[in-house]
Order: structure tokens, then sequence, then C-alpha cells
């Protein structure tokens, strides 16, 4: 290959593992100074199984650039082998078995963290439900993947055979085909999951921004995938360009899956992402004869409550399914790697009401008061 060619690639390559690695260490640091070390969750193993094969992909691919390439050849290219270019072929060929295997590896992996999050988030919600069957269907897809794999090419030794008897080994076709038909409709599902979630929050627009890009990048990741297929599959097209989109599609996938996890660390490095407002306070009325905590000689204070986004209210006609979490006051916080902060405001009113309205105390003359509280839900972060 033209060395050029494998420079440009090992460039971007780099580069975007480079990025990968800071938001994979970011999203490790927030959840060791959220959780500690010994209590990480799945989706962190799940991450860090990400990362070897992440890393293996960005080695396999540039191994194959700058070396012959595989046993993909043209016939002027087979009749033209010489034992150094053979030698050189056989390598390249084992690289891109291992190149398949560790893609697939990693993209599941970052499913996997995808999956974990949204049955975080979807707890208590009919959305869980959908969790359920796409995380069934993720992992029948990866067994698929795998099983195609190792079944379109035997015996195994032609994936590396140069020349190739079977087509098969050294194209992957039937395999590209299946595993394509696999895990672009599973990327779909599990958009079509974190969509509607998106759309029912309520947050500011800075977060809701925030979101939509991690979505945005999240049909980048779809689009990658078929014009990797499209490189592999289309005659005139075939060529290595299918290993640029290939890792673009793995190190979005990367990005898509640990932006969420650091959220929390940037609230504290940045304080003004909290854009939620300040704090309530409940104040009171001071006319009146008689008013709720006037004794107290005081002003009450309400503590504004921070809800996981797992937990948030889901409306049904006049139904309330909040659920508060007291991660405010317990070691370690909360689960989510985002929060939706709900400011409550009490405001108190009073009003004098002629006790003889009601019937009763007329002759004594007394005087009922009346306190309106109302409740403003304000401010997310």
């Amino acid at each position: 290959m033209a060395q050029s060619d494998a420079k440009n690639f090992a460039m971007e390559t780099w580069t975007l593992y480079g990025v990968a690695m800071l938001v994979v260490a970011l999203r490790y640091t927030a959840r060791i100074r959220r959780f500690g070390i010994r209590n990480l969750k799945l989706d962190d193993y799940a991450m860090a199984n990400g990362v070897v094969w992440y890393t293996i992909l960005c080695v396999a691919f540039n191994q194959i650039k700058f070396g012959d390439g595989s046993n993909l050849m043209e016939p002027d290219e087979i009749a033209a082998l010489t034992p150094e270019i053979r030698t050189s072929r056989i390598a390249g060929s084992k690289w891109v078995y291992v190149s398949e295997h560790s893609m697939i590896l990693a993209i599941w992996s970052t499913k996997i963290c995808v999956l974990v999050l949204y049955a975080g988030i979807t707890e208590g919600l009919a959305q869980r439900k959908w969790v359920k069957y796409v995380s069934i269907y993720t992992a029948l897809s990866f067994i698929g993947s795998e099983l195609a794999l190792f079944l379109v090419c035997r015996p195994i030794q032609q994936y590396w055979a140069v020349p190739a008897a079977n087509p098969q080994c050294s194209n992957y076709q039937f395999f590209e085909i299946i595993q394509g038909s696999l895990s672009i409709p599973g990327d779909m599902a599990i958009l079509a999951i974190g969509i509607p979630i998106l759309v029912q929050v309520r947050l500011p627009i800075q977060q809701k921004a925030i979101l939509l890009l991690i979505f945005g990048m999240g049909f980048f990741v779809i689009i990658a995938a078929i014009l990797t297929k499209i490189y592999c599959l289309v005659p005139e097209l075939i060529s290595y360009v299918y290993m640029n989109w290939y890792f673009r599609e793995a190190s979005v996938a990367m990005y898509v899956t640990n932006l969420p996890a650091i959220w929390p660390l940037f609230r504290e490095v940045f304080p003004n992402l909290n854009l939620s407002g300040s704090r309530a306070k409940a104040t009171g009325n001071t006319s009146g004869a008689t008013r709720p905590w006037a004794h107290s000689g005081s002003r009450a204070r309400i503590n504004s409550k921070d809800f996981d986004m797992k937990e948030f209210s889901r409306g049904r006609g006049a139904e309330s399914q909040e659920r508060i979490n007291d991660s405010d006051s317990s070691e370690g916080g909360g689960e989510g790697p985002m929060e939706i902060q709900r400011d409550v405001t009490f405001t108190v009113q009073s009003e004098s009401v002629d006790r003889s309205a009601r019937g009763e105390g007329a002759a004594r003359g007394e005087r009922w008061e009346t306190n309106n509280v109302t409740t403003v839900v304000s401010g997310v972060r």
C-alpha cells in the first residue's frame, strides 16, 4: 500500500484513538470519584473490555495498512506473488481476521454500556420492557455475528490462505451481510428507546442540546456502519476504505457511550453548567392573626431534591410517579450519570374567612384563617 495513504490512515486512527482514551479516562475518573474503585458497575467493566478490543482494532488496522495487504487480491496481484509478498499478505490476512473479532467485541461492549444506562433510566417506566427486549436481541445478535465469522469460511485456516480457495475467506461478504443485518437494526432499536425519553424529560435548552448532540453521534454510528458495508459489498467500491469507516464507527461509539458518564465530573469542574437556577426558598405573607410556622420566628427553607434521570416523572393524567432520590444525604451520591434537580417553592397565602359561613361558631364570632399552599416546580439540572 502507498506509504502516504498509510501515514494518513495512521494519523486519523491514532488521533481518534487518543480522543477516545481521554474520554474513557474522564469516565473512570468520574465513576471512581462517585462510587469508589471497589463499587464500579457492570457498564464500567464492559467498557474496560471494549477498550481492550478497541485498542487491538486500531493496531490491527495499522498493521494491515503498513503491510502488503491481505488475501483480498486481484488476478494480476495473484500472478505477481513472490514468497516475501505472500508471507506479508498471510500476516495481513491474520490481522484482518483479528480486526473483525475486535470490532464485534468492541461494538457490543459499547452496546452493553448503553443498555445498562437505559435500564437505570427506565426503572419503573413502561420503556423498561423494551430495554429487556433489545437486550435479548443484542445478546442473540452477538452470538449470530460470532457464529457467522466462524462458519462462513471453512476450514478456518482459509481466512489467511494466500490465495484463498473460497472467496468468502478473503472478501468476507456473507459475514458482512449477516453482521450488518444484525448490528444496524440493534443500533436503531437502542436509539428508538432513547428518543421518547429525550422528548419527555424536562430539561433546560442547554442540557437538551447536549443530549441531542449525543443522539446525533449515535446516528453517525449507524451511518458509518452502513458506509462500511457499502465499501465491503458494492463491487465497484470494494477497497480498504472500509477500514476508515470501521474505525470511525467504533470511535464515535466509544464517545457516545462515555459522554453521559462524565457529565457529573463536568458539573463539578465547571459549576456554570448547573443552569437550573438558585435553590428555592419558602416565604410567607406576614399579615394575618395566625400562620403556620409563625411561632418559629424564622423563614422556612425548602431543600431542593435531586432526581436521577432514571426517576423522572412519567405523566399519566394527574398521576405523579416521581420518586425522591435521597442521594444528597447518602455517601457516594446516586447511581445515574445525570440528575434532575427539582426546586420547589411554597407560596403561603393567608385569607380570613368568617367561620359563620361554615355554619358553626357563629355565636362566638370566631374567625378562621385558611392557607393556600402552592407548589411551583422549577429548574432542572
